[in-house]
């Protein structure tokens, strides 16, 4: 699973964010077919979830900069992530979770990005945050 330009919003920083979010899917990908799979898997867990943290907290705040009517449920969503993250990472302390993760990551972040991020991208075309090309 690569990054496709479909998944653009026009915002540069939301963009470059995005995009390293699927070059640390890379790396789970690589992780989970390495011979030392538990604690690659696990030290990438990490990663994703210190990544997300950054992630969220910047597009939360551009949002509600600029006053999004749905922050409130797009905040909800990225909470359920992360509690699903966490309760992975957890168990990847005692056993293989690989599958798990990678369906969790790889669901999430094309309907993520791809429906729920994309949604607030018409009200941030009227604030001028989103460049002319963004979807």
């Amino acid at each position: 699973m690569s990054w496709t330009d479909s998944l653009l919003t026009g915002i540069d920083e939301i963009d470059e964010q995005h995009q390293v979010l699927f070059d640390v899917l890379a790396r789970l990908e690589l992780a989970v077919s390495s011979e030392d799979k538990w604690s690659a898997v696990h030290f990438a867990i990490v990663e994703l979830t210190n990544f997300m943290n950054i992630h969220f907290a910047v597009e939360e705040a551009l949002l509600r900069l600029h006053g999004y009517p749905d922050l409130d449920a797009h905040i909800a969503a990225h909470r359920a992530f992360s509690v699903d993250l966490a309760k992975i990472k957890q168990h990847s302390i005692r056993q293989d979770v690989s599958d798990e993760l990678m369906v969790l990551v790889k669901t999430w972040l094309v309907e993520h990005i791809g429906v729920v991020d994309k949604a607030y991208v018409p009200h941030l075309r009227t604030a001028a945050v989103v460049k002319s090309g963004g979807n």
